[in-house]
């Protein structure tokens, strides 16, 4: 296998040590004129910060950089699940795979950048671990295994999404013009050698330094790139049959919640922000996305947790800006993630002499004359919107084999609300519940704009947010959300499991792999499945959290692609049922409903740059 070199600039923290020295002993001192790769690290700290910065770079998949966008979006966007909304006339809509798409583009291009700057951070890290000194040969070997999971996700990552990448396994200090592509294969390869690594050298339990990853996160990605490799290795099944196997060493560690827990639990005591803790409506899923009980000690299923400030006054004293996060600030998800109901109309029929022209429009002095009250997940943007089909299809009873009203992930009021609260005094439906019926529907821009919203990203409960945090006038209140995130959790592994197996031709273990998730869901349970039913499932457990499209393209082309004809918001069919998308939503001219690609374009700034060789070349589709 081809060896490469890649160069990227990398920040160096460099920590200020002090030590038992005689007083005058810094007299004697040569201080540095300079500091350079080769002299910068001095202490085992320095290369535990360098690991942390390829963290960090990890994190901003998670978490919006700013005023509710950033990269978070573009790991499910365009997929079958979640799409942008209209954005009264821009054309920046992810899945008529034009005007957004492109080998130009920003999109690949800070995906591109992201994996790699984690390289660098992972090799650097691994090139200064033995020049400085450990406090045990166990410290030394956690930190080694974690800067090879870093790089062998990032690795992963680059080959599901770009195909065969250049492969850069040390870190130097040269410009290197004359990169070549290494086989899909290959980069798989590499990815499972560098996760192997990491998951014999990690530990299970990481609770107390939350934000690291574990032997449960190594294993988990590593069974994701081991079935990845068998869909490329024309169906190894040698490969399934290894990626099972980790998927269950995890699931045994990281065993699933099946019952209430943490602070909102039935007989919980005591109030946050004047709002009771017991939340006697709440369910084994809504206690997993309660912000405290994300990084509780007794969520056995949080395997890897992107870590938040807990709440404005923690933002607040770290330098936080509301437009600037910095690291380890606050996330404002909710902005992004819940629909822009102020911006809606009554239908003619549901208007109202002397009421303001929307449902929420106008609001009582019951609820503080906010633009957007908790009820209704606080002030939305509706910068991402979920399809039709996430919203409404797959939890109808013909694709969630009768589960409507009873699956836990999916109850009115408790896990979701479709349908929200008049606040307006002045109109006859005041404090009842208005829904797409009730609106008006035939400004094309606003069709994105009004879907559901869930408990598990956006809270429609007061205790959730921080009466502290002094927001801006024009926006309203109850804007922002303090909450670390799941980067992996335990069902997904068992659909990792439920993949392995049916790929392998072990239908009815894929089957009782799915129907584990749905029991704690309390979801009818499926007599078989196939790819569809685990690619639904996965939409029903994993939505917001998933990254959608690695799933999608690491699997065939013909099982990721009717997904999105079917069900995307823009490129969609236009045989497909009217139920499966957002009513009266316009196609676009310029959308041919063809998906020409298997994978998504190298950027082609790189492409250009490469003047030593022709090995870095485009993909199929976008030339």
């Amino acid at each position: 296998m081809k060896a490469y070199k890649y160069i990227i600039g990398a920040v160096l923290g460099c920590m200020a040590a002090v030590s038992c020295e005689p007083d005058n002993a810094f007299l004697e001192e040569k201080p540095k004129a300079q500091l350079t790769i080769a002299n910068a690290y001095n202490t085992s700290d320095q290369v535990v910060n360098t690991l942390l910065t390829g963290y960090f770079e990890f994190e901003e998949l998670y978490f919006p950089g700013s005023m509710g966008q950033g990269l978070c979006y573009n790991t499910f966007t365009g997929t079958d699940m979640v799409d942008n909304k209209y954005q009264l006339g821009a054309n920046q809509h992810m899945s008529n795979f034009t005007a957004a798409w492109s080998a130009t583009s920003s999109l690949p291009k800070s995906l591109w950048d992201k994996f790699y700057k984690v390289v660098s951070y992972a090799n650097l890290a691994l090139l200064k671990m033995d020049e400085v000194d450990w406090p045990s040969d166990d410290a030394k070997a956690r930190v080694t295994g974690e800067a090879k999971f870093l790089r062998g996700l990032s690795y992963l990552r680059l080959a599901e999404l770009f195909g065969g990448v250049p492969l850069v396994l040390e870190y130097g200090e040269t410009p290197n013009y004359a990169y070549d592509r290494a086989s899909r294969l290959e980069t798989y390869n590499v990815a499972i050698e560098d996760l192997t690594a990491a998951y014999a050298a990690l530990p299970w339990n990481i609770s107390a330094e939350y934000g690291r990853a574990g032997k449960g996160a190594a294993g988990m990605y590593l069974a994701e790139a081991l079935i990845a490799r068998g869909v490329e290795n024309n169906d190894d099944k040698a490969d399934y049959t290894d990626a099972a196997k980790y998927a269950q060493e995890v699931i045994d560690h990281h065993p699933m919640m099946t019952k209430r827990f943490g602070v909102r639990n039935i007989g919980a005591t005591g109030s946050h922000y004047g709002i009771p803790n017991e939340n006697a409506k709440g369910n084994v899923i809504t206690d997993l996305f309660v912000a405290q009980n994300i990084v509780s000690a007794e969520n056995t299923e949080a395997i890897w947790i992107m870590v938040s400030a807990p709440d404005y006054a923690t933002f607040a004293a770290n330098g936080g800006d509301f437009f600037n996060p910095t690291p380890g600030g606050r996330r404002c998800n909710t902005l992004g993630l819940t629909p822009a109901l102020q911006d809606y109309e009554w239908a003619t029929e549901y208007k109202a002499a002397g009421a303001a022209d929307g449902p929420w429009k106008a609001f009582s002095a019951k609820y503080g004359g906010a633009m957007s009250p908790a009820s209704h997940g606080g002030t939305g943007w509706a910068q991402v919107t979920p399809t039709w089909y996430a919203s409404y299809t797959q939890w109808d009873n013909a694709h969630n084999n009768n589960s409507l009203g009873k699956d836990l992930r999916y109850l009115e009021d408790v896990s979701v609300i479709t349908e929200f609260m008049c606040c307006d005094d002045k109109h006859p439906l005041y404090e009842q519940k208005v829904g797409w019926n009730h609106i008006k529907r035939d400004t094309p821009e606003l069709s994105g704009i009004f879907f559901p919203i869930w408990y598990k990203e956006t809270p429609f409960d007061t205790w959730d947010y921080d009466p502290n945090d002094p927001g801006f006038s024009w926006f309203g209140k109850f804007i922002n959300f303090y909450r670390s995130k799941y980067a992996a959790r335990t069902p997904e592994v068992y659909f990792l499991l439920a993949e392995a197996k049916l790929r392998g031709g072990d239908v009815a273990g894929a089957t009782a792999a799915v129907n584990a998730v749905r029991a704690r869901a309390e979801a009818n349970p499926f007599s078989t499945v196939d790819i569809d039913t685990i690619l639904d499932e996965r939409g029903r457990e994993l939505l917001y959290e998933e990254f959608r499209w690695a799933t999608f393209l690491r699997m065939k082309p013909a099982e990721w692609k009717k997904r999105i004809y079917d069900h995307g918001m823009y490129s969609a069919r236009t045989s497909t049922p009217a139920s499966e998308l957002y009513p009266n939503t316009r196609r676009w001219a310029e959308d041919t409903g063809e998906i020409k690609f298997n994978l998504w374009p190298i950027p082609q700034t790189y492409i250009d740059l490469n003047t030593g060789s022709d090995g870095l070349y485009q993909n199929d589709g976008w030339k």
